[in-house]
């Protein structure tokens, strides 16, 4: 299984740019979770904390496409370097505003600024693989890789801030993510072999037509699974709770992240002769068929069974929509495009949060389960409805 991501990491610079793609995204999972401990503590309010986090989350994705346009047309190098360390010194800032106890309307400025400049790495990163690849098999294993790569950024990500906020200090646990954001994105930044080349404006790069109502059905894809990740979580914690094992709630999510790795591995190894859209819609029907006996499960041993199933479909149906992106989409706005569905999954994360916390107050955790399987029928729902009416008539080889 693992041979054909041997023979990609043999590619010249490959195994590079993925090492420095990885450290890169590490502050997409660090952030959030850094300043929810942060404001916590130091204020004392949850509600103010998870505000603060939130805002950073919502700047990341309003910016993430305006990203992707500047980089198909400009190269990745100059707005890699210049995020990173606009990101860093938000983040910086926002250290030191909260330890000087700042107004409440600074903190919010400075979460934006960091979360807004943060770089889109793993958009970027997907763009990479096609300019050195091309379009083929190859390409899909890279797809895969990288989500495996995600995977592995949202298990050590929160085990490290919560190791430094609690041995150390929750200072200590943002400053972290800073500087590993930073690490990752100047080495990204100075693989300049690797770097797709900037169409620029006078070769027609704006005169080639994105395929928005596609783009945006993707993106909807995205945004369920967003949401199933984010109220799952919720629940989860909940879940956990209820039965007196609060502490297992990081173990329990660490085996479904894991069965999500391990599913992502596979999926990359084999040759698939199935359409990328077949296998868009199977992923969501998986998705929601895995999600259905959540309701039902009264255990937590049986919960992370459960759980590991579920996993099991992520990361196969992240791909997917990547694929689907890769082969409907004019080269020159590939990175642009990618960055809508990174968009997506960001951006429905907090309703997933708010709606799961919601359902857990009104009917109970495992009741509260209904919340990501109803998501899960709309994703495949939309799938179905993409591949029949949306799907774009001409396809597109990046070379």
């Amino acid at each position: 299984m693992l041979k054909p991501y041997i023979h990609l990491m043999r590619r010249p610079g490959a195994g590079a740019f993925f090492t420095a793609g990885i450290l890169g995204r590490m502050p997409i999972s660090m952030i959030g979770l850094g300043i929810v401990i942060l404001i916590a503590q130091e204020s004392g309010s949850y509600g103010l904390a998870g505000a603060i986090s939130g805002v950073a989350v919502i700047a990341g994705a309003l910016t993430g496409p305006i990203q992707g346009r500047l980089v198909d047309r400009f190269g990745q190098r100059g707005l890699i370097l210049i995020g990173s360390v606009a990101c860093t010194v938000g983040l910086a800032g926002l250290l030191v505003a909260v330890r000087a106890g700042a107004a409440t309307w600074v903190l919010y400025l400075l979460s934006f600024v960091a979360g807004g400049t943060r770089p889109q790495v793993g958009s970027f990163v997907r763009a990479r693989w096609t300019h050195l690849l091309g379009r083929g098999r190859a390409l899909q294993t890279a797809f895969a890789l990288e989500a495996v790569g995600d995977e592995v950024v949202f298990i050590v990500g929160p085990v490290l801030v919560t190791t430094l906020a609690t041995q150390a200090s929750p200072y200590a646990a943002l400053s972290a993510a800073g500087v590993l954001g930073l690490a990752g994105g100047i080495w990204l930044a100075m693989l300049r072999a690797s770097d797709p080349p900037g169409r620029g404006k006078s070769n027609g790069a704006e005169q080639a037509p994105l395929p928005w109502l596609s783009i945006m059905l993707l993106s909807l894809i995205g945004l369920g699974l967003g949401a199933t990740l984010g109220g799952a979580e919720v629940i989860t914690v909940a879940f956990t709770t209820e039965k007196g094992k609060a502490g297992l709630a990081g173990v329990v999510l660490a085996i479904w992240a894991f069965g999500s790795l391990l599913a992502g591995l596979w999926y990359g190894s084999v040759h698939w002769r199935a359409p990328v859209e077949r296998r868009l819609l199977l992923g969501t029907i998986a998705l929601a068929v895995t999600l259905a006996p959540l309701p039902w499960v009264n255990s937590i041993p049986m919960l992370g069974v459960v759980l590991f199933c579920c996993g099991m479909t992520i990361a196969p149906t992240m791909v997917a929509v990547t694929a689907c992106v890769e082969e409907w989409v004019p080269p020159e706005r590939l990175t642009e495009a990618i960055t809508w569905t990174v968009t997506g999954i960001l951006l429905g994360v907090a309703p997933g949060n708010a709606a799961a916390g919601h359902a857990v107050d009104v009917w109970g955790p495992s009741n509260a389960y209904w919340i990501p399987f109803g998501v899960g029928i709309a994703c495949a729902i939309v799938a179905a409805i993409s591949i029949t009416f949306a799907r774009p008539k001409e396809r597109f080889a990046h070379n």
